[in-house]
C-alpha cells in the first residue's frame, strides 16, 4: 500500500509534461499534442516501461519502481520552459481526476503495463471534464458578451498572419480612452477572461486581437465580440500544419472583413498584396492604410525609428521605439484607424510618447557585451524578411540564434531553407538549433554566412560569446521559440 501510494504521486508528477503540452495545444490534442510521442520525454517513458516490466517479471523488490518513477518525474517537472504549465482551475480539475486515476492504476498494479501509455491516459481527464469545461467556458464567454453589450464599448479587432500584437499594442497607446489585453490574447476564452476582469464602463474603445488556426475561428470571434472596426495587418502562409493550404489562411483572415457590420470600417495594410484584395470582400467600408495619411520611414538606429508623417498639408516627424522596417506601416495602420474614429491628428501624434516596444517582437535592449534583439515570437517568412530589412540599417557585426519556423506543414523544408537564405543576407554568423537546423544551414550556406550548430539554446548563447563586442555587435534571437 505504501509503495502504491508513493508510485501514485510519482506517476501523477510524470503527467506534468503531458498537461503542459495539452495546455499549449489549447486543450485540443489534434493541434500538436501527439508530437509528444516524438520527444525525449516519451523515450524516457519507454525506458521506464521496460525497466518496470523487468522488475515485475524478475521478482525484484517492488520499491525499486519508486526510484524508476522518481528520477524522471522530478527532472521533467523542474526543467524550465518558455511556456510553463499554468495552474488554472481547469488544470486543477484535470489534476484531481488524474490523481484518482493514478491511484487506481498503482493500487491494482495496472500501471506496470501502461507507463508508456501515460500521454494517452493523460487525455482521460480531458474527456471526463469536457462537459464541465464546456459549461464553464460558455458561461464566461456569455458573461463577457453581455458585458460588452451593456457597456456600449466600441470593439476594434486586429487580425493577420503577422504583426497582430504589435499593431494592437500601438493602436491602444495611440487611441485615447482605449484598452486591450496584454500579449497574444486572441482566443474566445482568453478574450472573455480579460473582459470579465476589466471595467469597461469608462472605456470607449476595446482593441482585441483575433487569432486563428483554422477556418471559422475568426468568424466565431466576430460573432461573439461584435467588432465595429477592424485592421488586417497582412496575410502570408502560416500555421499550415492546421490550415493545410495558403488559400485556407486567406479565407480565414478575410472572415474579419466579412464579419464587420455594413456601417463598419476595416483598415487594410496597403503594403500587403493579399490584404489589399480584401477590398472586394464583405459589405463594410474598406480603407487602405495609405489613403488618409502618408507615412514613411526616415531611419532606424538602436534607439528606434524616425517616421515622417504627412496628413493634408501638415508634415511631421515622430520617433518610435520600434526598430523594424515595418514600423512605418504599423504606424500607418494605427494612425488611419485613429483618423477613422475621428481622433485629432495632432493629438494622435502627441500620444506616440505612450508607444512601447512589444515584448519578443524585434525588442531591442542593451546588454553588457552587445545589443540584443529579441524576436522570439516571429512565426512567418514575412517577419524574417522584415528582420533582414531591419538589420540592413545597422553597421554592427550581427550574430543570429535561430531554430527557424514551425507549423509549416509540408512546406517545412522549403520555408526554413528560405528562412536561412534571408537571414544569411544580413547576418555574419548564424547559430542554428532544433529540428529545422539542417534546412536552415542549407539556406545559410547558399548565402555564404558562417553556420554553427548548437544542441540547445544555452549552448547557442555560449557559442555566440566570441562574436560579441560591445556596441559594435548585435545578437539576434530569431526563434519561433516553441517548447514543442
Amino acid at each position: 500500500m505504501v509503495v502504491a501510494s508513493i508510485n501514485t504521486l510519482l506517476y501523477f508528477v510524470l503527467s506534468y509534461e503531458c498537461f503542459r503540452r495539452l495546455q499549449g495545444s489549447n486543450y485540443r490534442p489534434q493541434r500538436g499534442y501527439f508530437k509528444l510521442l516524438l520527444t525525449p520525454y516519451f523515450a524516457v517513458l519507454l525506458a521506464i516501461q521496460g525497466a518496470v516490466l523487468a522488475v515485475y517479471f524478475c521478482n525484484f523488490p517492488e520499491w525499486i519502481t519508486c526510484i524508476l518513477y522518481a528520477v524522471p518525474a522530478v527532472v521533467f517537472a523542474v526543467i524550465p520552459h518558455k511556456s510553463p504549465l499554468k495552474f488554472t482551475k481547469r488544470i486543477l480539475r484535470f489534476a484531481v481526476v488524474q490523481l484518482a486515476l493514478s491511484f487506481v492504476l498503482c493500487y491494482f498494479n495496472i500501471v506496470t503495463f501502461c507507463v508508456a501509455a501515460l500521454p494517452i491516459i493523460s487525455l482521460v481527464p480531458l474527456v471526463i471534464c469536457l462537459p464541465i469545461d464546456k459549461i464553464i467556458a460558455n458561461y464566461y464567454i456569455k458573461k463577457a458578451v453581455k458585458k460588452i453589450k451593456q457597456s456600449n464599448v466600441t470593439v476594434v479587432a486586429v487580425t493577420g498572419s503577422y504583426g497582430k500584437t504589435t499593431v494592437k499594442d500601438m493602436l491602444t497607446a495611440l487611441l485615447d480612452d482605449s484598452i486591450s489585453p496584454m500579449g497574444s490574447c486572441n482566443t474566445p476564452l482568453g478574450i472573455a477572461s480579460f473582459i470579465n476582469k476589466t471595467d469597461l464602463y469608462y472605456v470607449k474603445y476595446l482593441v482585441l486581437e483575433f487569432g486563428a488556426r483554422r477556418k471559422g475561428d475568426i468568424a466565431e470571434l466576430c460573432k461573439l465580440f461584435s467588432p465595429s472596426y477592424g485592421i488586417v495587418t497582412g496575410v502570408c502562409p502560416q500555421h499550415l500544419s492546421t490550415f493545410k493550404t495558403f488559400d485556407n489562411v486567406i479565407s480565414a483572415k478575410s472572415e474579419l472583413v466579412k464579419g464587420l457590420p455594413e456601417n463598419g470600417v476595416c483598415v487594410l495594410n496597403f503594403r500587403d498584396e493579399t490584404a489589399v484584395t480584401f477590398k472586394d470582400v464583405g459589405s463594410c467600408k474598406k480603407v487602405l492604410s495609405n489613403e488618409l495619411a502618408q507615412v514613411s520611414l526616415d531611419g532606424i538606429d538602436v534607439n528606434g525609428s524616425r517616421i515622417n508623417v504627412k496628413y493634408g498639408k501638415t508634415e511631421k516627424q515622430i520617433a518610435l521605439p520600434q526598430i523594424t522596417a515595418h514600423t512605418a506601416d504599423t504606424f500607418a495602420m494605427c494612425l488611419t484607424m485613429c483618423l477613422i474614429l475621428k481622433q485629432n491628428f495632432t493629438k494622435t501624434l502627441a500620444l506616440t510618447a505612450n508607444v512601447k516596444q512589444t515584448p519578443h517582437r524585434m525588442q531591442i535592449s542593451k546588454a553588457a557585451n552587445c545589443y540584443i534583439i529579441d524576436d522570439g515570437y516571429n512565426a512567418s517568412l514575412a517577419g524574417v524578411k522584415s528582420i533582414s530589412q531591419t538589420l540592413d540599417n545597422f553597421t554592427q557585426f550581427k550574430t543570429v540564434i535561430t531554430q527557424g519556423l514551425v507549423e509549416c506543414g509540408n512546406k517545412r523544408k522549403e520555408y526554413n531553407v528560405q528562412c536561412g537564405q534571408i537571414l544569411g543576407q544580413s547576418c555574419n554568423v548564424a547559430i542554428v538549433l532544433g529540428s529545422n537546423k539542417k534546412y536552415l544551414a542549407q539556406g545559410l550556406n547558399d548565402s555564404g554566412s558562417k553556420v554553427i550548430f548548437a544542441k540547445n539554446l544555452k549552448q547557442a548563447v555560449e557559442l555566440a560569446q566570441p562574436y560579441l563586442n560591445g556596441d559594435n555587435s548585435i545578437l539576434l534571437f530569431q526563434n519561433d521559440l516553441p517548447d514543442f
